[in-house]
């Protein structure tokens, strides 16, 4: 299972056929993508690489998560709701670390 392309992360949003926020959409899964691998110490993106792995589905619905949660509270004030919601990817990205945090 591949990383999620900008036309996933729109059907998520419910963005079909709306290309107006593209550019910010994939600002925002490019920047999850890097904390997917930053934090779980994994590659995922380059498959020349021989540590290369495929992103399993938590991964890939956490990098789903992120951008929607990005996307929704981009103008937002709520501090704690965006918090919670950037927590709750780094807790499954951090599941699938190669470097344990303890």
């Amino acid at each position: 299972m591949a990383f999620p392309t900008l036309e996933e992360v729109k059907a998520h949003m419910n963005l079909t056929g709306i290309d107006d926020f593209d550019m910010i959409l994939d600002m925002y899964l490019q920047a999850a993508k890097a904390d997917a691998e930053n934090i779980s110490g994994r590659n995922f993106s380059n498959p020349l690489d021989e540590n290369y792995e495929e992103p399993n589905s938590s991964i890939k619905v956490a990098i789903l998560t992120r951008v929607a949660t990005s996307f929704d509270c981009r103008q937002d004030n709520d501090e704690e709701g965006q918090k919670e919601a950037v927590n709750a990817s780094i807790f499954i990205f951090r599941q699938y670390s190669k470097r344990p945090i303890f």
